[in-house]
């Protein structure tokens, strides 16, 4: 996972380099911010999981 987010995060940042349009340099940034939130979101989802997973009185 991590190395496809990095590659998003590389990506997005050619595509900054080379606009200049405020508008899409907006949308390319709320791009990058939701791609940070979904897989803060994923990683949240997988540690609820182990923790469950792993509980004594679920044993």
């Amino acid at each position: 996972m991590a190395s496809q987010n990095e590659w998003l995060d590389q990506q997005i940042e050619e595509l900054k380099n080379d606009e200049t349009s405020f508008k899409l340099l907006s949308f390319l940034d709320g791009i990058k911010d939701i791609n940070e939130e979904q897989q803060k979101r994923l990683q949240q989802a997988q540690d609820e999981l182990d923790g469950r997973m792993w509980s004594p009185d679920k044993w």
